[in-house]
């Protein structure tokens, strides 16, 4: 679990890192989203994020390779390398459109051409699931593989219409696809239980949460075509791996798994984009025009036509997929009849909320929603931070496996638990106690103190570790937070520079 974790936060960093670099590359070429009448946003923001997630999965995709355990996955194959040269097909085409704005039947030559190249030289659709039937036929495997990838490439670009949607949801079903199929593999007692399709989960998640950041609403960049299908190829061809392991008899031996999960996973993790998606094409050949031709008429649009605000909508869409893709998974952790209770329960309930008008005035007019969501200098002195620790933590993570394996990772997860821990939590206070403070010394000094007496009662609890290195841990402990404290200084000193620049007559910093 935790080399497959340190890979995600890898792909985050390279993905966090490299968004930056795109947006100012594309701003200077002037290759942004123009204002249409279909769109959301109301100015023009620059696209190619697709690029800086390519780049954040395929640093953390070779990585992988280079990584103990985990490298077994590459081993004697070309399959697993098929997967990255669908990746950057994909990723190519969807450039060109970002720039040009290819004609809707192109775009989808190029999907199927991607496609192709995971389907004849990467994993492929061997079993139907419908009674474990095998596919002997390789022309029907190539297809089946193709229209899986296609179609599932459609939907999340189908679904990406507001800031953090698309990520969002794909992060959100990613996460439960990721705790299935590792679940899945750890319970059937298998020597070597590496996995394709954990691992493609783990780099999903990864990248979009290196994105995030970056095109949460107001969006400062958006993923454009070239993340959307990238996004849609690596979820189907984990799809695809996790449908294709039915026959191997992987489930048969979980203890009691239903063999159904590689089949209800790629459904539930992604109804929302693929409900999305036959909606729209029903729509449109329904009043004779082309199923790609863009409309205003999705499901995100739709709660901004019901009155919720653009936040509102991508929270309610979070939450949905959320409810659906962990509802669906539960099967294979717990009993079907409580599942399905819950699920028959809870579905209908939240659908009804998500309809009655007094939930959204509500949420609208509550007093914690300033508190929680709105933007203060407590909220930026706690992200930058937190990202300096996490990009340590990484480093340090690998440098651990290679010099001395597996257990030195579980001293820097435990550094960086206790980073976050004890300088996070100040911040956090501070955030919802004193978001309307002036930013002035007394609010600093309670920081600092804060934070030395969290430190001093967690370490107190884990100061004699029982890992097979204390020095590590110390050392990790020592650079993480050395990172999170120049950070955030750094922050804090540029933050007091515009308050002191504005002067008596200048902006007040909460």
């Amino acid at each position: 679990m935790f080399i497959y974790v340190l890979v995600a936060m890898l792909a985050a960093i390279v993905t966090y890192a490299a968004t930056g670099v795109v947006r100012v590359v594309a701003l200077r070429l002037g290759i942004v989203s123009p204002v249409r009448e279909r769109d959301v946003h109301t100015r023009s923001v620059p696209r190619l994020g697709g690029l800086a997630m390519l780049a954040g999965f395929a640093a953390a995709f070779y990585a992988a390779s280079q990584t103990v355990w985990i490298r077994s996955i590459f081993f004697d194959t070309p399959q697993t390398w098929a997967v990255l040269a669908g990746a950057v097909f994909i990723v190519g085409v969807g450039v060109i459109d970002d720039i040009v704005d290819l004609n809707s039947w192109v775009k989808l030559a190029g999907q199927l051409i991607a496609a192709a190249i995971v389907a004849v030289w990467g994993p492929r659709v061997t079993f139907l699931p419908l009674g474990s039937l095998p596919i002997t036929q390789e022309w029907l495997q190539i297809g089946l593989t193709m229209f899986l990838i296609v179609l599932t490439v459609n939907a999340i670009n189908f679904v990406d219409g507001l800031d953090g949607l698309a990520a969002g949801v794909a992060a959100i079903g990613g996460l439960a696809f990721f705790l299935t199929a590792y679940w899945v593999h750890r319970n059937a007692l298998l020597p070597n239980y590496t996995d394709l399709a954990t691992l493609l989960m783990a780099l999903l998640v990864g990248i979009c949460l290196g994105f995030l950041p970056h095109n949460a609403h107001p969006a400062k960049i958006f993923m454009g075509d070239s993340g959307s299908m990238l996004l849609g190829l690596v979820m189907a061809t984990g799809a695809v791996v996790a449908t294709g392991q039915i026959g191997s008899g992987l489930y048969d031996r979980a203890e009691g798994i239903p063999t159904f999960v590689p089949v209800v996973l790629p459904i539930v993790v992604m109804l929302l984009p693929f409900l999305d998606l036959i909606l729209a094409v029903l729509r449109r050949t329904a009043s004779g025009r082309s199923p790609f031709s863009p409309d205003r008429e999705h499901v995100h649009h739709k709660l901004l036509d019901l009155g919720y605000t653009h936040r509102q909508a991508v929270a309610v869409m979070y939450v949905w997929t959320a409810f659906v893709a962990f509802g669906g998974v539960a099967y294979a952790f717990v009993h079907w009849a409580p599942v399905t209770v819950f699920n028959v329960i809870v579905l209908p309930a939240v659908g009804f909320l998500t309809m009655h008008p007094w939930v959204r005035e509500n949420v609208a007019s509550s007093p914690v929603r300033r508190v929680w969501l709105r933007s203060t200098p407590w909220v930026r002195r706690m992200t930058v931070p937190f990202a300096a620790s996490v990009a340590i933590a990484t480093f340090l993570g690998f440098t651990g496996l290679a010099n001395g394996g597996v257990p030195l990772l579980y001293s820097t997860f435990l550094a960086l638990a206790v980073v976050t821990l004890c300088a996070g939590a100040a911040v956090v206070i501070l955030h919802v106690a004193a978001p309307a403070l002036p930013f002035r010394r007394r609010t600093l000094v309670a920081d600092v103190l804060m934070k030395v007496v969290a430190f001093a009662i967690v370490l107190l609890v884990v100061g004699s570790p029982t890992w097979s290195d204390q020095g590590w841990y110390w050392l990790s402990l020592g650079l993480c937070g050395a990172g999170w404290i120049v950070a955030q200084g750094g922050v804090t000193a540029a933050q007091w520079r515009t308050t002191t620049a504005g002067g008596l007559g200048g902006p007040r910093v909460s």
